[in-house]
């Protein structure tokens, strides 16, 4: 599993210039929304004091009047998106149901002032630009699948943006169904975790101590997180399945990728357990730079700016030498089964073409 899980990082280390190229596409995507939002501000802010006070810190309170007065994109524009704010604000969005765009969202809501757990998951209202956006850049993540995963299959041979744009293209099509069928399954997990989140819910508010309580609706949490971790882990081996034996059938994908799971659960996981180890320990590392670095003035902001990015690439070099690890781990695993067959074979034709 480890050294699977090395020669995949080994095969984003050999092309990171892969790692510039999906920075840079989210980078393009986000500015379709941040460049007005930007020009806004400024516009907003001009010739106000709270201009002064938003070099050298965040003005709540001016942020607070000027929040209800907008309307559209700029209406998501707050505080929780800055420092370390966006991972716990996303993770708790994804629990929720509400990513992406509010797919597996109830609104079923109980009556009176008290609100159940399914009213918790209901859906808000989004802004069509950001639900456009969002659909976009999901849509664009699946198209850069083919193509990375291309490479990754022969890392060594380099990649040149041709070669790399024709893998997304060839495979976009297969990565889209198997994209649909992971979205299906998320689709089942939150069907199924509204009842057993109401349950676990009143169970907690009839515990007799808030240990008991917040044991309880932490343990709800973390079993739907470990849930959607599966049905990622599945749809991830999938894709790899589509390119490295070159399947046309989602669906035969992702059974084959269930059952690669299934006989090696603990290597499949385990690749997910150190990835994600690795990515909390990034998030707190930011989180003790951004504590301790203070921005007083634009100097200081270009260099959280530029943290910031770096945190970027480092939670993107993840992602990918997950997905480079995920192929080699099954390319691994498959010739060891193969193997075997393929040595048995000669030794069993002997017997039969003496026997013929």
């Amino acid at each position: 599993m480890l050294s699977a899980l090395r020669d995949g990082f080994s095969s984003v280390v050999r092309n990171w210039g892969l790692v510039l190229v999906v920075l840079g596409t989210n980078l393009v995507l986000a500015l379709v929304l941040a460049v007005p939002l930007a020009l806004q501000l400024e516009r907003d802010l001009a010739h106000t004091g709270a201009s002064g006070a938003m070099m050298y810190g965040f003005d709540y309170e001016w942020w607070s009047r000027w929040s209800e007065e907008q309307e559209g994109p700029s209406r998501t524009f707050g505080p929780d998106v800055l420092g370390t704010g966006f991972a716990y604000k996303s993770l708790d969005l994804l629990l929720r149901g509400k990513l992406p765009a509010g797919a597996f969202a109830d609104a079923a809501a109980r009556d009176g002032k008290e609100v159940s757990t399914r009213a918790a998951y209901a859906p808000q209202v989004v802004d069509p630009i950001v639900l456009g956006m969002g659909a976009l850049y999901v849509l664009t993540q699946v198209f850069l699948f083919g193509g990375l995963l291309g490479v990754f299959r022969e890392p060594r041979a380099g990649w040149v943006v041709r070669g790399f744009l024709h893998g997304c293209g060839f495979y976009f099509g297969r990565m889209v169904r198997v994209g649909l069928l992971a979205l299906a399954a998320a689709g089942v997990l939150f069907a199924l975790n509204l009842p057993l989140a109401d349950r676990v819910d009143e169970l907690a508010r009839e515990a007799v101590s808030e240990r008991s309580a917040f044991l309880l609706l932490l343990g709800r949490h973390a079993l739907l997180f470990a849930a959607l971790l599966l049905v990622h882990m599945v749809a991830s081996f999938a894709r790899v399945i589509v390119v490295v034996e070159e399947r046309r059938s989602a669906l035969l994908a992702v059974v084959s990728s269930l059952g690669f799971c299934a006989r090696h659960p603990f290597a499949a996981a385990g690749q997910y357990a150190v990835v994600v180890a690795a990515s909390v320990l990034l998030v707190a590392a930011w989180s003790a730079f951004d504590a301790r670095f203070g921005v007083s003035g634009w100097k200081s902001q270009l260099v959280a700016l530029g943290g910031f990015q770096a945190l970027l690439l480092g939670r993107i070099a993840l992602r990918l030498g997950l997905l480079a690890g995920q192929l080699e781990l099954y390319r691994a695993r498959s010739r060891r089964v193969l193997e075997p067959a393929t040595a048995a074979g000669p030794a069993d034709a002997v017997p039969a073409a003496e026997a013929a």
